[in-house]
């Protein structure tokens, strides 16, 4: 964890997908910075932003059918402050409201095709 890290934000974005700015699966933010993992299936204790299905939970890989792979970004963002952003936000917003408080971000990338 890089030091002053006071929180993080995670986002899992589709570049491939059929859209002009890919599709957005999972936002969660408002995660304090001592936090080391989120376990799978429990229900967040942390915000949730709106994601391009339309709801603020985790929706997995879906590419269009013969689209062929698509590349799956995580994306944890860790922050300077413990921002208390509100539920709902799209990709774009929070990705405008974290823009100043970004201390370091870590990447990683799967892939997924039907």
């Amino acid at each position: 964890m890089p030091d002053g890290t006071r929180s993080f934000a995670l986002v899992c974005h589709d570049p491939d997908a059929p859209l002009v700015q890919g599709f957005t699966h999972w936002l969660v933010y408002n995660i304090p910075g001592d936090v080391t993992s989120i376990e799978r299936g429990a229900g967040s204790p942390f915000t949730g932003g709106q994601n391009d299905f339309g709801n603020t939970g985790y929706n997995g890989p879906a590419p269009p059918k013969d689209h062929g792979t698509h590349r799956y970004y995580f994306h944890l963002f860790a922050l300077d402050d413990e921002l208390d952003l509100e539920a709902g936000l799209a990709r774009a917003q929070l990705l405008e409201r974290i823009e100043d408080h970004v201390i370091e971000q870590a990447r990683l990338v799967g892939t997924y095709s039907n």
